[in-house]
């Protein structure tokens, strides 16, 4: 199979600059082919909420390619809510580059935004969306939102996917400071949101339906809360793969009906594995290299070794007042521990880490993130002070062509004896 999916991303790349409609119609075959896989035929090993997952993301994706006139293009962390309520689909940069990644394709996208100008050191998720934008084979959405959070690479990529294709951008700048003041700015900036998806919908927002939403979203994150319970005593298997959809899950759609389903039959597979807890315990920083086949060997449903999940996957837990919901998402926004200082987001890491009881910690030092890289260091001495092990690894979650794999391997296997002999 990897043959084939190998071969089939050539043959998107090579027409990507001659024939862009070619490689969109081969991306949206291919990820109808592999819809049907996922539904019909998945891994053996893998547990109903995790094939959920897998189906419910391939059909978000391949929404952006067949309908992008109801679709907005987001960054991972701006608060969908607003678009569900106005029945928006959102499409997220990380999601879709991490599916071109799935396709063996995404050298292509970035080599021709690179050879355009982009810098190589900005992030490998966008510059792959930026190719596939600029070389038209990603079509062109209703508007864009997104945030400042965390990340610099999205004033740089939604601007310029903003300027190619002459439609609208908003973006909600999220403030370091954690207070009243900050609360207000954030809110302001959301009301403004919900006026722009107006101007740019012709359709009244429907508060009423972003009630409905938020409530989903609160009985989904009471759900999440459980099951991190059952989490943090047993041996739930888990995968990278399964743990980068869960991402679109807890952000992108969460408050629909779908991610709201996938909480209630998380919580049932982990309701239904032993009370056991003999496996070494690691909890993941940043995205993962779903596409590395070394690493995956490595961690995937291990005999000996436990994904617990990315730190990125228990930030959305925060529970919202439906009453007042502009105001809520702005503290929900504020409370991020991906917002502000590098001493915030570890001691939500250590907590978590803690909490769950987790042997170690690896901290993926994705390439092109430079806030997260920023604080690797920071982070590693307050868990390790704290007597929990932190693994620095440097890699790239979307470029398969920007790593060394030899030595990530090798690194950590390493780090994984380490922890075995600790224990």
């Amino acid at each position: 199979m990897s043959y084939v999916v190998k071969k089939f991303g050539q043959i998107v790349g090579s027409n990507i600059e001659t024939h862009p409609k070619t490689s969109q119609r081969l991306l949206k075959l291919g990820y109808a082919l592999s819809g049907l896989q996922m539904k019909y035929f998945p891994e053996r090993y893998l547990l109903p909420h995790q094939i959920y997952a897998s189906v419910v993301c391939n059909r978000l994706i391949r929404y952006s390619l067949g309908k992008p006139e109801n679709s907005a293009v987001v960054n991972l962390f701006f608060p969908c809510e607003l678009l569900h309520a106005v029945g928006i689909k959102p499409e997220s940069v990380e999601g879709f580059s991490g599916y071109l990644n799935g396709a063996c394709c995404e050298r292509f996208f970035i080599d021709y935004i690179e050879n355009v100008g982009i810098p190589k050191t900005l992030c490998s998720y966008h510059k792959t969306m930026l190719g596939a934008a600029l070389a038209k084979v990603l079509p062109k959405p209703k508007f864009i939102m997104a945030t400042t959070m965390i990340c610099d690479a999205n004033i740089i990529t939604f601007r310029e996917l903003a300027d190619f294709w002459g439609i609208p951008l908003f973006t909600v700048d999220i403030p370091s400071n954690n207070d009243e003041d900050s609360i207000g700015y954030v809110e302001n900036q959301l009301k403004q949101a919900v006026s722009f998806i107006e101007e740019n919908t012709d359709k009244k927002f429907d508060y009423e339906k972003l009630k409905e939403v938020i409530k989903r979203e609160n009985r989904s994150m009471r759900l999440y809360k459980e099951y991190f319970k059952e989490l943090s005593v047993k041996y739930i298997p888990n995968d990278i793969t399964s743990e980068m959809y869960k991402l679109l899950l807890t952000h992108i759609l969460n408050g629909t009906e779908e991610a709201e389903k996938y909480f209630e039959m998380i919580l049932d597979d982990a309701q239904g594995q032993e009370d056991r807890n003999d496996k070494i315990r690691i909890l993941w920083c940043h995205p993962l290299p779903n596409w590395q086949k070394s690493i995956k060997e490595i961690i995937n449903n291990s005999p000996k070794y436990q994904l617990l999940c990315s730190d990125l996957n228990f930030d959305a837990v925060f529970e919202l007042d439906e009453n007042n919901p502009l105001r809520s998402l702005a503290i929900k926004l504020l409370n991020n521990h991906l917002r502000g200082s590098a001493d915030h987001r570890a001691g939500k890491i250590l907590d978590m880490a803690q909490y769950l009881n987790a042997d170690g910690v690896v901290y993926f030092n994705n390439w092109g993130c430079k806030k997260s890289l920023g604080g690797a260091g920071i982070t590693k001495r307050i868990l390790e002070e704290k007597g929990i092990p932190v693994l620095l690894l440097d890699g790239d979650g979307c470029d398969r062509e920007n790593i060394n794999d030899g030595q990530m391997k090798t690194r950590l296997q390493a780090f994984l004896e380490i922890l075995e002999v600790k224990r």
